[in-house]
């Protein structure tokens, strides 16, 4: 059986039996809260909601905010999409769970009782997610890089988009490359 608050693949009962009020909204699935697709490890859709229905428990917040929010507790690394971010802002409400009021050009959103009760129900679960995050960013450290990595794709994009890259250009570019590589592969 399926809820109605189920997003694609979110079944009403995972494989550890946890379906929640409301259906598989906030089930877990295949490999924890953070599975693995295409090689690289992306939030679980369930555990997203549950730290984002967190965080709005800690304070009433624009869509902006929790994607600006979970960017710094990753430190750079990852930030959700508003395109992630928003329609799930929308299943929330319509659950019952956050009512949302304009406030100039945003909307913010709030915890209901009945988020706050979904919240302490599934504490301990957002207790171990939190200690994922926690651990997943760990490596990281102080240091933002993350943020470094967007920043040198973003200028290294926005050159090549110029089209003004003359053959010597392209050959040093791709030597800078080439040498930043190897460095990294050194470290």
């Amino acid at each position: 059986m399926r809820s109605r608050f189920c997003g694609p693949g979110d079944d009403d009962e995972t494989e550890d039996g946890f379906a929640g009020p409301f259906g598989g909204f906030f089930g877990r699935h295949r490999g924890g809260p953070f599975a693995r697709r295409r090689g690289r490890r992306v939030f679980d859709s369930g555990a997203l909601r549950l730290v984002v229905l967190g965080l709005i428990g800690e304070e009433p917040r624009h869509g902006y905010d929790l994607i600006k929010g979970l960017k710094e507790r990753f430190q750079g690394a990852y930030a959700p999409s508003p395109g992630a971010i928003y329609p799930m802002l929308q299943l929330l409400e319509e659950a019952g769970l956050v009512t949302s009021e304009v406030h100039g050009l945003k909307r913010r959103y709030t915890i209901t009782r009945a988020g706050r009760a979904y919240l302490e129900e599934s504490r301990e679960e957002l207790d171990r997610i939190r200690a994922q995050i926690d651990e997943a960013a760990a490596p990281i450290g102080e240091v933002a890089i993350g943020e470094a990595i967007r920043e040198f794709r973003a200028a290294l994009y926005a050159r090549m988009r110029r089209g003004t890259l003359g053959e010597d250009q392209a050959r040093r570019l791709r030597a800078i490359l080439t040498e930043a590589r190897e460095k990294i592969e050194k470290l």
